[in-house]
């Protein structure tokens, strides 16, 4: 099992901000958008191997499981307020798809395309930082060009790995709107799962 040394794990969440008694979760938002001609593939091929997989009608269960392992260290939790009915729902809607990266039987991460948007993308942990990442989103821009997008949106937020919106800007996403909110912070929500800092 893929391990990383636990002296540099805080160190990708430094940015993030203490839990606050009110509950609140301050965040900036930064969407973005690409068009083909703007994009820049800088993805090398893993020095390991990396297998992607389409997954054809996930369930509820299935996908909760990779929307935790990925994102509960950047504090990930809107797919964790739906039942079962309409999360599924969702993943199976027309324009949806669910591509699943692995190393042996070890989730490395996922991405998520639904329309003209990547709607969620990142690595687990023990794979951060090598070099991966640049990889995984070359083959999710691309999945959605191949399927006719004419423009390609996400958007980024302050809670993100520390480097994301630099690693979308350097792929060719440009920045076309920020906005500030405050979100219900699952750390107070959920405490026995969100732990914080992550370890």
């Amino acid at each position: 099992m893929p391990t990383r040394p636990s002296s540099l794990v805080p160190e990708l969440f430094a940015h993030q901000p203490a839990p606050r008694a009110d509950g609140r979760l301050p965040v900036t938002i930064t969407h973005l958008e690409m068009r083909p001609a703007d994009w820049t593939r800088r993805g090398k091929p893993p020095e390991i191997e990396v297998a992607l997989e389409p997954i054809e009608r996930p369930t509820a269960s299935f996908y909760r499981d990779l929307y935790d392992r990925v994102g509960r260290p950047w504090l990930w939790y809107e797919r964790r307020l739906l039942g079962d009915g309409a999360l599924e729902a969702l993943l199976h809607a027309p324009g949806h798809e669910l591509h699943v990266a692995r190393h042996g039987d070890e989730l490395v991460g996922y991405f998520e395309l639904g329309d003209d948007e990547l709607v969620f993308f990142g690595l687990t942990l023990p794979y951060i930082g090598r070099r991966i990442g640049p990889w995984l989103l070359d083959r999710a821009v691309e999945r959605a060009f191949e399927r006719g997008t004419a423009c390609l949106h996400l958007n980024t937020n302050t809670l993100d790995h520390p480097r994301a919106l630099d690693t979308y800007r350097k792929a060719g996403f440009r920045p076309v709107r920020r906005e500030a909110r405050e979100l219900r912070d699952p750390r107070i929500l959920w405490p026995e799962v969100y732990r914080w800092p992550p370890r």
